[in-house]
């Protein structure tokens, strides 16, 4: 009932509003021609339309007054003034003239671009535009690291650890998606922190509402990589190469016939001994204590590579399809493992492999069966190796040296080798009834399987519970309705269903310190529900929305990793009422100076809030619920364009998170000491600045030589609760502050690129996680060579 009372009220209101309109129709032709593929646009709007095969086209207007455009390459441009009354149908049929020189062929038609489209939306979203930062060599998680409200956190240097946090919720409760297909299941080779920003066009984050097109189970929100599908020849080769003996490689390849067959190659590799400094207590291993001071000590056990190719090959605008890829992702990794979740916790043979091999298809048409009705199917199935071994009896110590123990391994012994199998689906229609009414129909299957791989690891380790099946199989279907008024307002209200099936083994010893496991299937289904408004007033953009959001455990949080993290099948899935609320000013000033702010406050009220909570002595992880938690923050940002010369950016965020579960026993007479403490280790003032100079024309003309300075910011917070222990001896992450900066030389139109960057410039100790350092001082050379044909069907 919640949900359909809105959408009763915005149906009889949309209704109402829509009888004010009227409409223009008509047919264009030339010399007795039908003409089809005319562009036919209400000018200074966004309604627009093309003309059918018949040469015929219709656009529904609001009253008013309005000047009519008719363009088309072999034709000259066309103009009529009309005026639209309530309930009038105008019809106004029009002649063009045929172009008398092929060579006026340079016709502007005036649009909004996918990024600005997205960022006009009803829903509070950050799009941040990766192909300005081709000539770095930045991967994906560090480009979203310049949104605000985003916080990267990774537990070293590179093929670490990586989550993302988003608005206070990190990890799990952030969803990522490339083009819409949730990379969940990807395996590690193929995280954000080893692909290259080159492989994408833009990058969209959804704040803590989000629109029902992804089918997810996210509270904390969504980050969406959207590659550059071009219909085009293009090549771009990219090498670079740094400190730690790291080097990556990048290839992206293309091409498009003129019959329409297309042909894509992102393939990518990376390499580090990451054997840079940290600064930590030491073992002693003859008393087994740890030194009170801390010392310099290289990284010896920490090396890391990947491989990942990505193939497509399909057709491109065809009568039965807009675009159709089938594709393979193949992809490699290697890991030495360091450490444990705590620094002074280290290994010397510690490893991990994985393979990754991930069939996918891709389907995607307009007018699907009948007009204005659009279509989009995706599919994957991902079938990933996993090698995990700590079989050494020995204990090492950060110099290197080791002694022999009694029992195998340095940690928890594991000869794990298991299988993680993965399939997804996505289905979604889009049917727009006319520029003001439009609805949408998402449904997303997922399904998972782990299987133990090798039976003499299971015999050897003697656990039972590796002998149980682990499967987690998740449904999510949304729908919405979408209400578009003149453009100066729009309303989106939307519903979700929930449903999932989690299979895994289940502790149920009463007994401290031991373990009794049985096969145990969980169940789970709910709805949800939420609107996003926006307003457009001069320069000004208003936005609001609210979600019943719900996210489901994910299968590390219920099964674990077999390294380092530990499962638990009988979570239960979060539920979070979500508000946001934001201010947008985007102004353009005459002599090309641009400035842009944008100003977002949100709350979160969050039950059953999946918690990750680091155990002392093996540092190891484990997930658990923990109850209510709120948080209140502001995200805000501002660029600033000074011509093609200069640009100033900054963000900044603020958020407060905290513990509201008031009563921490089962009877609930014992009131929790920690009530109204900031959650730990979840960071809650955090920001950076970016400034870049332009030199144009230096050398020849198109030759761009560019500078840029990047400063970062991240307050202290800490690691346990507030309220626990002496206030001296409380462990705590210190506020940081970093430097980059980065010099890039652009000639021949951008073919060629070079460029020279320096990382954390003053050699700061810089952490995401408590101990867990991350690389000091470095520097990185990137050549890059970038060719590009545009096709004549693109």
């Amino acid at each position: 009932m919640k949900i359909f009372l809105p959408l009763l009220f915005i149906l009889v209101i949309s209704s109402y509003l829509h009888s004010q309109t009227g409409r223009v129709e008509g047919i264009v032709s030339s010399e007795q021609k039908l003409l089809s593929n005319v562009f036919v646009w209400i000018k200074d709007t966004d309604f627009s339309t093309k003309t059918d095969k018949h040469g015929y086209y219709k656009i529904d207007l609001p009253s008013g007054n309005y000047i009519l455009q008719f363009m088309d390459k072999d034709y000259e441009d066309s103009e009529i003034s009309l005026t639209i009354k309530k309930g009038e149908i105008k019809k106004i049929e029009t002649q063009l003239k045929p172009v008398k020189y092929k060579e006026i062929d340079n016709i502007t038609i005036k649009g909004k671009s996918a990024l600005q489209k997205i960022k006009e939306s009803a829903f509070s979203v950050t799009v941040l535009d990766a192909k300005s930062f081709y000539n770095s060599s930045l991967d994906l998680a560090h480009l979203l690291e310049k949104a605000p409200g985003v916080k990267i956190r990774e537990s070293g240097g590179l093929g670490s650890d990586v989550s993302v946090s988003l608005n206070g919720f990190t990890g799990r409760h952030v969803k990522i998606f490339m083009d819409g297909v949730p990379m969940q299941g990807f395996g590690s080779a193929f995280q954000l922190n080893n692909i290259p920003v080159n492989i994408a066009e833009r990058i969209e984050i959804y704040k803590g509402v989000v629109p029902v097109e992804f089918g997810t189970d996210a509270i904390g929100g969504v980050v969406n990589i959207v590659t550059a599908n071009k219909s085009s020849t293009y090549l771009d080769l990219s090498y670079s190469s740094g400190s730690f003996n790291t080097y990556k490689t990048n290839v992206n390849l293309g091409y498009t016939s003129a019959s329409g067959f297309t042909f894509q190659l992102n393939a990518f590799q990376n390499y580090s001994d990451n054997n840079y400094k940290v600064k930590t207590s030491v073992l002693d291993l003859d008393t087994n204590v740890f030194s009170s001071e801390k010392y310099w000590v290289k990284r010896f056990h920490g090396k890391y590579h990947n491989e990942t190719a990505i193939v497509k090959l399909g057709v491109v605008n065809k009568q039965w399809a807009d675009r159709f890829l089938i594709g393979v992702t193949l992809g490699q990794e290697f890991a030495d493992i360091q450490n444990a979740n705590l620094m002074e916790i280290v290994y010397g043979m510690k490893k991990r492999e994985a393979t990754t091999i991930m069939p996918s298809l891709s389907y995607e048409k307009k007018n699907f069966v009948i007009k204005n009705l659009n279509f989009r199917l995706t599919a994957n199935y991902n079938k990933n190796y996993n090698k995990n071994i700590d079989t050494v009896a020995r204990q090492y110590n950060w110099l290197g040296n080791y002694i022999p123990k009694k029992t195998k391994g340095e940690g928890i012994y594991s000869l794990a080798r298991f299988y993680n199998q993965n399939v997804s689906a996505t289905a979604n229609l889009q049917y727009k009834i006319s520029d003001w009414h439009s609805f949408t129909v998402n449904n997303v299957i997922s399904a998972y399987e782990r299987k133990q791989s090798d039976r003499v690891a299971i015999i050897e380790t003697g656990s039972v519970q590796d002998t149980m099946r682990r499967t987690n199989i998740k449904n999510i279907i949304g729908g919405s309705y979408k209400f578009n008024y003149k453009n100066k307002w729009n309303a989106d209200i939307f519903g979700k269903y929930y449903y999932q099936k989690v299979k895994g083994p289940k502790n149920i010893s009463t007994v401290t310190n031991s373990t009794k496991y049985i096969e145990t299937i969980e169940k789970f289904n709910t709805t949800g529900y939420g609107i996003a408004f926006t307003w457009f007033l001069k320069d000004y953009q208003w936005k609001g929305s609210i979600e019943k959001a719900y996210r489901l455990p994910t299968d590390n949080e219920l099964f674990g990793d077999e390294v380092l993290e530990t499962g638990n099948t009988i979570l239960k899935a979060e539920n979070s009422m979500n508000y946001n609320i934001g201010l947008t000013y985007n102004k353009e000033f005459s002599s090309k100076n641009t400035l842009y702010v944008d100003l977002t406050a949100y709350y979160r009220d969050t039950h059953d809030y999946i918690r990750r909570i680091i155990e002392q002595q093996y540092g190891t992880a484990s997930y658990v619920n923990h109850g209510k938690v709120t948080n209140v923050g502001i995200d805000a940002e501002l660029k600033f364009y000074f011509q093609n010369k200069f640009m100033l950016g900054a963000n900044v965020t603020y958020q407060d998170i905290r513990n509201k579960e008031r009563y921490s026993s089962t009877s609930g007479n014992r009131k929790d000491i920690t009530y109204n403490d900031r959650i730990p280790n979840v960071p809650y003032f955090f920001g950076n600045a970016d400034v870049a100079y332009y030199i144009n024309n230096i050398g020849h003309k198109g030759n761009i030589l560019s500078f840029g300075y990047t400063f970062n910011f991240i307050g202290k917070f800490y690691l346990n609760w507030e309220s626990l222990g002496v206030k001296n001896s409380k462990y705590t992450l210190p506020g940081q502050l970093s430097h980059d900066f980065m010099i890039n030389y652009s000639f021949y139109n951008g073919k060629f690129n070079a460029s020279l960057e320096l990382k954390n410039l003053t050699n700061e100790f810089l952490y995401d996680n408590y101990s867990l350092q991350k690389p000091g001082r470095a520097y990185y050379l990137k050549l890059r060579y970038f060719l590009y044909k545009s096709n004549k069907n693109n």
